[in-house]
């Protein structure tokens, strides 16, 4: 269980390095503890380790597809207080969708802004009660 008080934990999840440690680097000036892993088995690792308030995952990985990760959050872990924020290249329709309906909060485009990055973040892992309708508009903007 996590303490409301404690610094919110983000875990960046991508096969890009360079990518992954410049938005840890911001992420943590930003305030926010912050894991990293570099493909999808490091991430399924870390996700039970350090019990993230939000993943950020890329959808195209070598070993496991980001899709497979937010479905393995919300549906084996149970999981559906971590924020899953998914920052990919795909920008087809077709991907949201099926990233949304499978339990994503949110779907960003690369290249993405971090301070966009960092608000979707905060956005997800507030849990004020107007959450579950803002993941609803925005599922419902992609279909």
């Amino acid at each position: 269980m996590r303490n409301e008080m404690e610094p919110k934990r983000v875990l960046v999840v991508d096969d890009d390095r360079d990518f992954v440690q410049a938005l840890e680097r911001y992420l943590r000036v930003a305030g926010y503890e912050v894991s990293c892993a570099y493909g999808g088995m490091g991430a399924l690792e870390e996700i039970r380790v350090c019990n993230p308030s939000a993943v950020i995952l890329d959808v195209m990985m070598p070993d496991i597809d980001g899709r497979r990760i937010v479905r393995y959050i919300r549906e084996k872990m149970d999981d559906k207080k971590t924020a899953v924020i998914v920052l990919s290249a795909l920008s087809d329709r077709s991907s949201r969708t099926n990233l949304m309906m499978d339990g994503a909060n949110d779907y960003l485009t690369k290249p993405c802004d971090p301070a966009r990055i960092s608000k979707s973040v905060e956005q997800f892992t507030s849990w004020a009660p107007a959450q579950t309708e803002e993941r609803s508009e925005i599922l419902d903007s992609y279909m």
